[in-house]
């Protein structure tokens, strides 16, 4: 995308938007008509900012760019009138209450415009439902599965780990985010939002925290001289997004977690036995070291949706006395309840399996997806299974971290790096825990990669009540592999801290019964360097549709639902807000600027 704004920007929108792709020319709107028709055209804008009041000026010129958009902003809600159908087209109007909020909105809008979108060849009638196969049998895909179960296609799904409801502890190098963590998710509604979201007028570090590790507030689980070119690369494409298109990424994501809260409970609904034996709790509790960060939260909370009461310590304490030697030990200065639920993931994917077998799915373990074959067209002609190639009408994957195997061929699976996360277990007896938490740190490496906390109250497999607690997200490089690089111990001392701090007593007794073990354990999470998850449609040979969903940076599970819409409306031709806004090349198309 390349935008020229010809008019001038306010100090502050100077500071915030002006980039590589930006083009200030205010200097035109002196200029005559056909000078400023000869240099937009050499400049060969997307889009065009300028003020309201240019906006006769700037018709004038518009059909010698005939490719080219125009926002206009100004202070108020006035329209001009536009008496040509084809420029209506080609123009759009904001307003804002002062000149840097206009601005703004207005680079939101250039933005929107210049997203890439799926190009899905419609039908002259609609298919009929086929085979489909998955790869991957996480939580996203597991609810995909259903999706389409539901809207009668024949479901087969492969995955390398074994059938995770057998008896042992899987080989946690064979499973993904899903069944390698502890048995314990949490949603609510920005999970997965951009971590590095911030205020558009926020001035960067001058060292990235890509590049620092955990103890220095980074987010590095290794030193940044050991990375790969590959690693590097991913960390400079992250480095790229300007905070005020990471905080449009951020609504976009919360939005789709809105979305799925719906479908989360039509789920429960239909399907009840799905909750079974998965300790389900529909409330949940947000915790705070601060007044002032409780104050901030209380804001953002309210500005989703998310919000429905604000809890004085006497109230959190009457309501969990678990929490009673955090208060007393000014560890918690007060608490939100929003809306969110937690569960045992393990125990509720079990049961998707279950269900989706008797729903007519076929289920292949221990079988590993190795290539994506194309024709030479380009189109999808199958997928490498175990050495052996296998075709359906169409394709879903959603392989989580362990994707680089698959990533050639496709935009959206070469983008999706690993990020390693700890987890401990503690005794939930004495005086239980009875909400999930998202808890707000406030110590070790707390400023960037470890400013929350999970808490969830559960069963272990023994059916004892325990509380699984995780913490912390440390980069690791583009492949899942390099976990075994990692510094993992400096990353367990987050979820340790926080624990201990949160639940002294218990922590205590599972450290004296050997619960904690030698070290926390981890799962490896897929990342994306733009914040954005991923939703890329390919077209097959026989005219059906490969679907890649993936890379929803620690938010696979509270997105599910939505996702599975999003490729169900794919594999049936039909338009999704998400095949846009999770395009793989959707930052690219934006910010890079064509040679």
């Amino acid at each position: 995308m390349k935008i020229v704004v010809m008019c001038w920007l306010a100090r502050a929108s100077v500071d915030v938007f002006v980039g590589r792709n930006i083009v200030l020319r205010p200097d035109l709107a002196a200029k005559a008509p056909h000078c400023v028709a000869a240099e937009l055209s050499a400049l060969a804008p997307d889009v065009v900012i300028a003020r309201e009041s240019q906006f006769e000026a700037a018709s004038a010129i518009a059909a010698n760019i005939p490719a080219c958009r125009f926002v206009f902003c100004g202070l108020v809600a006035a329209r001009a009138a536009i008496e040509s159908p084809a420029l209506a087209a080609r123009c759009a109007f904001v307003t804002g209450s002062t000149w840097e909020r206009a601005e703004y909105e207005a680079f939101l809008l250039a933005e929107s415009l210049c997203r890439p979108r799926h190009a899905l060849r419609m039908k002259a009638r609609a298919r009929e439902a086929g085979e489909v196969m998955l790869v991957g049998a996480g939580v996203v895909n597991l609810v995909t599965a259903l999706a389409l179960c539901r809207r009668g296609h024949r479901v087969s799904v492969f995955d390398r780990m074994a059938d995770p409801r057998a008896h042992g502890t899987p080989r946690p190098e064979h499973t993904g985010a899903t069944f390698g963590g502890r048995d314990a998710r949490i949603f609510s509604y920005n999970e997965s939002r951009h971590h590095l979201a911030c205020s558009p007028l926020h001035a960067p570090h001058d060292t990235p925290r890509f590049r620092l590790g955990i103890a220095q507030d980074g987010w590095l689980s290794r030193r940044y001289e050991t990375l790969s070119d590959t690693d590097r690369r991913w960390i400079a494409q992250l480095e790229q997004v300007p905070p005020w298109a990471a905080l449009q990424y951020g609504n976009d994501i919360v939005g789709f977690n809105r979305q799925s809260h719906r479908l989360w409970l039509d789920l429960f609904s239909l399907y009840p036995e799905l909750l079974r034996e998965t300790h389900h709790v529909g409330r949940l509790l947000r915790i705070y070291p601060s007044d002032a960060s409780l104050r901030a939260a209380q804001t953002a909370e309210a500005e989703i949706g998310a919000l429905l009461d604000t809890l004085a310590l006497p109230q959190l304490r009457e309501r969990e006395p678990a929490l009673s030697g955090a208060i007393d030990s000014s560890a918690i200065a007060g608490a939100l309840e929003v809306h969110g639920f937690s569960l045992n993931i393990v125990s509720f994917c079990r049961n998707l399996i279950t269900l989706l077998e008797r729903l007519g799915a076929r289920f292949h373990w221990q079988q590993e997806a190795g290539e994506v074959r194309h024709a030479d067209s380009g189109a999808v002609t199958g997928i490498v299974v175990n050495g052996a190639l296998r075709r359906a009408d169409h394709y879903v994957l959603s392989p989580g971290a362990q994707a680089r195997g698959l990533a050639p061929g496709t935009t959206g699976l070469a983008a999706i790096g690993a990020m390693v996360g700890m987890w401990v277990t503690l005794p939930n007896d004495g005086a239980p825990l009875h909400a999930p938490l998202k808890v707000r740190r406030r110590s070790f490496g707390s400023a960037e990669a470890a400013q929350g906390a999970n808490i969830v109250p559960g069963r272990d497999p023994t059916g004892r009540p325990v509380l699984h607690c995780s913490s912390g997200h440390g980069f690791v490089g583009a492949c899942a592999g390099d976990v075994r690089l990692a510094d993992l111990p400096e990353l367990a001392r987050c979820v340790m801290e926080t624990a201990e701090e949160l639940f002294g007593d218990k922590f205590l007794r599972a450290r004296q019964s050997g619960m904690l073990g030698e070290r926390p354990g981890f799962c490896v999470r897929p990342w994306t360097p733009s914040g954005l998850g991923v939703l890329e449609v390919q077209e097959t040979d026989s005219g059906g549709k490969l679907v890649l969903s993936g890379g929803h940076n620690t938010g696979g599970f509270a997105q599910s639902p939505a996702v599975a819409e999003a490729v169900a409306c794919a594999l049936e031709a039909r338009p999704h807000a998400m095949h846009t806004l999770y395009h793989p090349r959707r930052f690219a198309d934006v910010f890079e600027v064509a040679a």
